[in-house]
């Protein structure tokens, strides 16, 4: 018996150094997904004011903000089912018939909501003919558990410190559903609406944007990143994915603190936190690198951005001026929400709560809070615009035409009227695959919350009047 033993030890210790090899070789198993900016231009990259101009397809008169929430596949088919609406709404505007759609200009997106928004703004209408079967009637999570349990070559580029989870789905969302395409391909498309996905930076604790001037501050170039990376850092929930990185090159492309910035960064309240996030990425002794995670631990609805953009520019105002844009008539803020709410009698027993869903509420508890805080913050912010257009004579250069108004269109499950099918649609789960019935409820919930709500109908009357 000895002998056949001694005789497997050589094959034995072959096999042990190849395996000692390729774990040290993990070191190596290294992504950086951003580039290096050589030199700062603050007219170049993906900024919306390099959008083509307004035409007839698209004018500067009615601009149409939305705002697609997190959540999963559940977010990403209520977006979808938002985007069907809007083009099914016939108007006539400047003359013109055409879809509410066609006057959609900026999309605000994390998580879920990404893998909408970013295919959209990517293809155009073409997502009206695949995106059902190519994305939201596929099963997303057993790709993504093949990848991760199945494949021996994965379990070797896991074992690296510098790869996780999160980057084989950077890898299947490129390879499956933007084919490669880079924020390079946005800019070559040249049109609206302009894409603005984030995550949620780890040190700070606050959004990190993937847009050029956002990307100015690490002096990196977003054109040559992939969609896919910014969908994925986006999606990156903790435990479920890991986080992705980045690196920060700041200080080496020229780039300038601006003036909005500096202005800023000494005031108090959102205007001065948010400064003082952005001016963090400058110290790269302190953040060489940068760490994602998923985007709505920092903001589940993509609102804030709107919220402390204008705010750290010194008003509405300034940032719609900071895009260019020119006779506002009509400004409209769609917040599509795909909410989830805890159910009461799922916790009726004088038993423990289990682990899963003690770590559920650790999420959903200050995801939800500060949800409704800033649809709070919102509304507020949407009626003082409303009547300041209203008190104020237009100044010379206001991006504002003189009729301007403002309106807040909240399709979020929590407004579906009816609370069994809200109860029912809120208890869908957060995953990358949903059943047939599932899908087929949150598309004919997404027209409903749009058709039903008052804003909406509000807005339709005032287009029709306004001609």
């Amino acid at each position: 018996m000895a002998r056949p033993i001694r005789g497997r030890r050589p094959f034995a210790l072959f096999a042990l150094l190849v395996v000692f090899g390729l774990l040290q070789g993990c070191s190596y198993v290294r992504p950086t997904p951003n580039q290096p900016l050589d030199q700062w231009d603050p007219e170049g990259g993906y900024r919306f004011r390099n959008l083509a101009p307004p035409d007839a397809d698209n004018t500067d008169g009615l601009l149409i903000i939305a705002a697609f929430s997190g959540g999963g596949t559940r977010a990403s088919t209520l977006a979808f089912g938002a985007l069907r609406e809007l083009a099914s709404q016939q108007i006539t505007w400047e003359g013109k018939r055409k879809r509410l759609l066609d006057e959609l200009d900026l999309i605000f997106a994390l998580s879920g909501g990404t893998f909408t928004a970013g295919y959209y703004v990517l293809h155009g209408d073409r997502i009206f003919h695949d995106f059902e079967s190519r994305f939201l009637r596929k099963d997303w999570e057993s790709e993504l558990k093949a990848r991760v349990f199945t494949s021996p070559g994965n379990w070797i580029r896991l074992w690296s410190p510098y790869f996780g989870r999160a980057h084989l789905m950077a890898e299947l969302l490129d390879e499956s559903l933007f084919e490669g395409a880079t924020y390079g391909d946005l800019i070559k498309r040249n049109q609206r609406p302009w894409l603005l996905i984030h995550a949620s930076d780890m040190a700070t604790l606050s959004r990190f944007e993937f847009v050029q001037y956002q990307f100015d501050m690490i002096c990196s170039d977003l054109s040559r990143l992939p969609i896919a990376w910014a969908s994925a850092s986006s999606a990156a929930l903790p435990l479920v994915l890991s986080p992705i990185s980045l690196k920060n090159y700041a200080g080496q492309c020229g780039y300038p603190m601006p003036p909005w910035l500096s202005e800023a960064k000494n005031k108090g309240g959102i205007a001065g936190q948010r400064a003082n996030e952005l001016l963090s990425y400058q110290d790269i002794e302190k953040r060489p690198n940068i760490h994602l995670l998923d985007g709505g631990l920092s903001d589940n609805l993509a609102l804030r951005g709107l919220l402390e953009s204008s705010s750290v520019m010194g008003g509405l105002e300034r940032f719609l001026k900071e895009g260019n844009l020119k006779q506002v008539r009509k400004l409209v803020v769609l917040s599509v929400n795909a909410e989830t709410s805890p159910d009461v009698l799922e916790y009726r027993s004088d038993h423990i709560p289990a682990i899963t869903s003690a770590m559920g509420s650790m999420v959903d508890l200050p995801i939800n809070r500060y949800s409704f805080d800033t649809i709070t913050l919102l509304r507020m912010g949407v009626e003082k615009v409303r009547l300041q257009l209203r008190a104020s004579p237009r100044a010379a250069d206001s991006p504002f035409a003189s009729d301007a108004d403002v309106y807040f269109i909240n399709a979020g499950l929590s407004e579906v009227a009816d609370p069994d099918k809200r109860r029912s649609l809120m208890k869908i789960p957060t995953t990358l695959y949903l059943t047939d019935p599932q899908i087929d409820q949150l598309l004919l919930a997404a027209s409903r919350l749009i058709r039903d709500d008052p804003e909406f109908q509000r807005l339709m009357r005032d287009l029709e009047t306004s001609q």
